[in-house]
């Protein structure tokens, strides 16, 4: 999907007060600017930018040329400031302020949702919105969403984030599982009963049965599809005593 400005402050947005400062060519700057902002931008996403004054309070040596820089590990989202650097005909840097907002697509709640009640495809929508800086929890698509429960409750166009959502449990407490030893080469089957619950991939611990009864003995394994609880077999210890 090609990227679309939104915004972008005239070049005259940098113009500075002629009482206080000297004239400087500022042809292309704001274009300079939005490059910057680009490459550190992924696509499919739309890029609002205002850039602000230099402050009219500075007084500046004459400069032919100034070139916009980031500082090492920078990247423009929010509210920042952008280095401004002459660099012909004179020797001064200054600071920019410069606001960045990402507009793109994510999933919001379509309506009020309760805590612990599954999502379902009626609870979600695709829309475009205002991206925040911590984008990388946030859910993208539906199938991220449904069958999940939310951890607190989210209102209605509210973004839906994966850290405000868990899976579901496959193993509740007291549920008969099939245990599942697993070593190098072999697997060991036996019956037991959960004591807790676990989604699908957490650990859970587990009683064996015996005799129908669960014993006293109590393993941790990973909770998996269809009452399969995998014990994972231990490898021996390779430590030597030392030597006395």
């Amino acid at each position: 999907m090609p990227r679309r400005w939104l915004l972008a402050v005239a070049a005259a947005a940098f113009a500075v007060a002629p009482a206080h400062a000297a004239p400087a060519s500022q042809d292309g700057l704001s274009d300079r600017i939005r490059l910057l902002v680009d490459r550190d931008i992924p696509q499919g996403v739309d890029v609002e930018i205002e850039v602000g004054a230099i402050d009219a309070g500075l007084t500046l040596a004459p400069c032919a040329r100034m070139e916009p820089s980031l500082p090492a590990g920078g990247r423009l989202w929010g509210r920042t400031s952008v280095r401004v650097r002459c660099v012909e005909g004179a020797t001064w840097t200054v600071w920019v302020p410069v606001t960045v907002r990402i507009y793109g697509d994510a999933l919001v709640a379509s309506r009020d949702l309760a805590r612990g009640k599954p999502v379902s495809a009626e609870d979600v929508r695709v829309e475009r919105t205002e991206l925040p800086r911590q984008g990388s929890a946030l859910a993208l698509t539906a199938d991220m969403a449904i069958g999940r429960l939310p951890v607190r409750a989210i209102a209605a166009g509210e973004l839906v984030r994966t850290d405000l959502l868990r899976a579901p449990p496959i193993v509740q407490a007291g549920d008969p599982v099939r245990i599942v030893l697993v070593g190098d080469g072999f697997s060991i089957g036996a019956d037991g009963k959960a004591l807790g619950a676990a989604a699908d991939g957490q650990t859970v611990t587990v009683a064996l049965l015996s005799g129908g009864q669960a014993s006293m003995k109590s393993l941790s394994g990973v909770a998996r599809p269809g009452g399969v609880v995998e014990v994972r077999e231990r490898a021996p210890s390779t430590s030597v005593a030392p030597r006395r």
